[in-house]
């Protein structure tokens, strides 16, 4: 087996890095303006933009996939043409690949260099805004003093791009990742698809240094857990306009897959007069979305099963990956490290090390349990939930060593005082991590579908193959009812993550 000089291997690692350039250049701009005015400045109705920044972070990829794709995508209701590549349509092909991945970026770019922006110190601000305008303390000040958190949304691009397989699969664009996955399930080995090993172990590596970098950058410190948070600057004349245009923003990334799913779950095609005349009906898009859930029972079943169990084993190791990272500096750092390790991981590589890992003869004796359980998905799953939930309980429960150190001192035990102090105190934000890893887990194509056992189907694989055959209405029927309990979900984990009636524990989110 060549190890170099392999020219698919180095293209696919080349073009993905271009595309995630280019990805980079349309988010980061327009999501750093809005992190400054959402998260900094008394923007109207800053707080439901809050609430709907995190309904977008959870909206699952293929929602924005078969949303565009039914309205703008091939044989969508307002087809439009790619103007580089007039044979082609827009929503598909590199243009697809990058505004689809762009669409589910911007909310992480918005909300990770928001959360550095709404830190203190506020003397800092404060002192700036009596000799400046509210515009200079933002880029001066606010933006000069997070400028690493700019860096962190570019690696986490990065990574999400070489990770994510599903928008290249379905939008024909062959990736790292995505060849990776269409090969594996035909039975080819990386030999047989034409990848070599050096290429690709240099690109783990560089993924893996990325998301270390990146971990040990966003991990909590003890001047992060300061109260004393810069007040929002007032943007006094301009408020109104700059109001209009986030709401905007916001209203032309959500509104179209939302109304391309609406009009594709309700289209009806009548014959008149021998001719073939397309309508919209609203009593079927109303029982097309709710018979939903009988037509995928099985899959539903399957899918609340994995991700219910995936979410618990996440939260148990994630509290005690996050008491040990409060237990020292170095304690944290290879915490940080572990944790970014697992997040540099693409799903598909997962998969696969986890299939190639549990079919070894000495390990026959698994057998059962990973052709016959979803013990092999919840592996692959945790992989992608335990370090974001984590880091969640890292930066939300900053109070919790000072609570340790008090019990410890009435001579409480480890295990007493997590039972009956810190559990008790924090059990919002607890639950919310919950709902975290559920929603993660749930949405979950690339690292479980390599290792799914026969007769065991989820939702979010269903989706994803039919989504290959283009988004027929009952497709879109689920992801409409996938998308109201998306945005129940994630409002609840912004109400659980700011609850404050017991403890200063949520400080650290805006």
């Amino acid at each position: 087996m060549m190890l170099w000089g392999d020219p698919l291997s180095t293209s696919l690692a080349g073009a993905t890095l271009l595309y995630a350039a280019l990805v980079t250049v349309v988010t980061l701009p327009p999501a750093i303006v809005t992190a400054l005015l959402v998260f900094r400045t008394n923007l109207l109705g800053r707080i439901v933009l809050q609430v709907l920044l995190i309904v977008w972070l959870f909206l699952p990829v293929y929602v924005h996939i078969a949303g565009w794709r039914d309205l703008f995508g091939p044989q969508g209701w307002l087809e439009v043409p790619n103007p580089f590549q007039p044979s082609t349509n827009l929503i598909d092909g590199v243009t697809g690949v990058i505004w689809l991945h762009a669409l589910a970026a911007f909310p992480w770019v918005v909300f990770l260099t928001g959360v550095a922006f709404a830190r203190g110190p506020a003397s800092l601000e404060d002192d700036a805004r009596l000799e400046a305008s509210p515009w200079s303390v933002l880029g001066n000040v606010t933006l000069r003093r997070s400028w690493d958190a700019v860096l962190v949304a570019v690696v986490w691009i990065v990574i999400t791009m070489f990770g994510e397989m599903s928008i290249a699969s379905v939008c024909n664009v062959r990736t790292y990742s995505e060849v990776v996955f269409t090969g594996i399930p035909l039975g080819l080995t990386t030999t047989e698809t034409g990848l070599t090993l050096g290429p690709g172990a240099i690109l783990m590596i560089g993924l893996v240094v990325l998301a270390a970098w990146l971990a040990e950058t966003v991990r909590p410190r003890g001047q992060d857990v300061e109260t004393n948070r810069p007040a929002p600057l007032p943007l006094q004349r301009g408020r109104t306009a700059w109001s209009l245009l986030i709401w905007g923003m916001f209203l032309f990334a959500l509104a179209p897959p939302l109304v391309g799913l609406i009009y594709k779950v309700g289209i009806t095609i009548d014959q008149v007069d021998g001719q073939f005349v397309r309508g919209w009906s609203l009593w079927k898009a109303f029982q097309l979305t709710l018979s939903s859930v009988t037509v995928y029972r099985r899959e539903l079943t399957w899918s609340l099963l994995l991700a219910g169990t995936v979410s618990q084993v996440t939260t148990l190791f994630a509290l005690l990956l996050a008491d040990i990272a409060s237990r020292g500096k170095w304690l944290a750092r290879g915490v940080a490290l572990f944790c970014g390790v697992l997040f540099a991981l693409p799903g598909p590589i997962v998969g696969l090390a986890i299939a190639w890992g549990t079919n070894r003869p000495w390990l026959a004796w698994l057998a059962p349990l990973v052709d016959r359980t979803i013990f092999a998905p919840t592996l692959a799953i945790v992989t992608i939930t335990l370090p974001l939930v984590t880091f969640f309980y890292w930066h939300a429960m900053p109070s919790q060593r000072q609570l340790r150190e008090l019990a410890s001192l009435d001579g409480s035990s480890w295990l007493r005082t997590w039972w009956k102090v810190i559990l008790p105190a924090s059990w919002p934000t607890i639950v919310a991590g919950l709902l975290i890893g559920f929603v993660l887990a749930a949405n979950d194509v690339a690292a479980s579908v390599l290792v799914l056992p026969a007769g065991i189907d989820t939702i979010s694989r269903r989706i994803f193959g039919l989504l290959h055959f283009g988004g027929e209405d009952n497709v879109a029927g689920i992801l409409l009812l996938n998308l109201g309990v998306v945005a129940v979900l994630a409002i609840a984990i912004r109400l659980l993550a700011t609850w404050r009636s017991r403890s200063d524990f949520r400080d650290s989110l805006p």
